[in-house]
């Protein structure tokens, strides 16, 4: 080998010897705080009775034929093509930016009385009927709610179809209503 390429191949790995243990290479970084960041609380959404509780209001409808009220649920005879309906006052409170809800009847709303094929049928074809509104702006889904308290009118409407077929398995059943109460979920 001649002396120029021994001294350029012994600089070389001395060079790399040096880089590569004289020690660590160093990094920098730096931190500042944006100011845009603080603190936020949770809203609230609940839906109440006024105080003192009003009772709500059931009507029957066939056809037609203008409400009538009821002035006994518990007492009334429901027949295929009875539309009933239930109007209640309750209170909304509702905190929080670009809050939407649903409101709509628990699932233990109408609940068979017993499990006899008659009570079961009749639950079945009421709950599958059964809607709640509200006077309040309808969105897709749901309603929008209002930002603080308001006071809303909700109605719950529960139909029992009437066939063109005859169909007894729902005759003589009983429905329990002692659970009829109302959802307010956020959508």
């Amino acid at each position: 080998m001649n002396k120029l390429l021994k001294g350029s191949l012994a600089g070389a790995v001395g060079v790399a010897l040096l880089l590569g243990g004289a020690g660590t290479f160093a990094s920098w970084n730096s931190t500042v705080t944006a100011g845009g960041a603080a603190t936020i609380a949770a809203g609230t959404l609940s839906v109440t009775e006024p105080t003192p509780a009003a009772p709500g209001t059931w009507t029957s409808t066939v056809g037609t034929n203008a409400p009538v009220p009821i002035t006994s649920i518990a007492a009334y005879k429901a027949v295929p093509g009875d539309v009933l309906t239930y109007t209640k006052v309750l209170n909304i409170s509702a905190t929080g930016d670009n809050l939407k809800a649903t409101l709509s009847l628990s699932g233990a709303a109408i609940t068979a009385t017993s499990s006899s094929t008659f009570d079961t049928k009749l639950a079945t074809a009421l709950s599958s009927s059964a809607a709640l509104t509200a006077n309040l702006t309808a969105v897709t889904g749901g309603y929008s709610v209002v930002k603080g308290a308001t006071t809303v009118t909700v109605t719950a409407t529960i139909t029992w179809p009437f066939g063109t077929s005859v169909d007894n398995s729902a005759q003589g059943g009983s429905v329990n209503l002692s659970n009829f109460s109302v959802l307010l979920t956020q959508i």
